[in-house]
């Protein structure tokens, strides 16, 4: 799910919105100032909306649950790729954490941890890599912790350890 488009719009002034490379890291901060410190406007409630339209989980099939699942899936990520952050939000992001339990993966795939083995342990939303400009714009980012199936790479602990970030790691 790395995206390697930027998420300020042709039409904005140039600083006014937050510039992203890697659409993971993007969620981190969305869950950090929409669903934690509640700055970014409404929430977005997409797995909220999924369990109301299906109250039937537990009695259907892996199959139908999943082909119920893809459209809410795009329409989440669709919602947050396209989602404007105002640059004079970054300054309050200082710390982040990465884990299974987010509420910004629950709204784009309400159901990625009971099918596990279909949506790859939640690859997609793990942080791979941090562009050197996308940190640039975090200057009171002291510390990210990282609680996913999988274990980021050395190169980014290292790059972040090196930016003055401390890193937690539990998996």
């Amino acid at each position: 799910m790395e995206s390697m488009h930027t998420s300020n719009p042709d039409n904005a002034p140039a600083g006014t919105y937050l510039i992203f490379d890697n659409y993971p890291f993007k969620l981190a901060v969305i869950q950090q100032l929409m669903y934690e410190a509640d700055l970014l406007g409404s929430k977005y409630y997409g797995g909220d909306q999924y369990f109301e339209a299906y109250g039937d989980v537990s009695d259907v099939s892996e199959r139908v649950s999943i082909d119920r699942l893809l459209p809410y899936i795009e329409q989440g990520n669709h919602f947050f790729e396209s989602l404007n952050i105002p640059r004079a939000l970054a300054d309050k992001v200082t710390k982040l954490y990465v884990g299974e339990e987010l509420d910004v993966y629950y709204h784009i795939n309400p159901q990625w941890l009971d099918f596990e083995e279909y949506f790859d342990d939640g690859a997609d939303f793990d942080i791979l890599a941090i562009s050197e400009r996308e940190l640039k714009q975090f200057p009171n980012l002291k510390s990210i912790v990282f609680n996913m199936y999988h274990t980021p790479p050395d190169a980014l602990i290292t790059q972040l350890e090196e930016s003055g970030i401390e890193v937690g790691l539990f998996a």
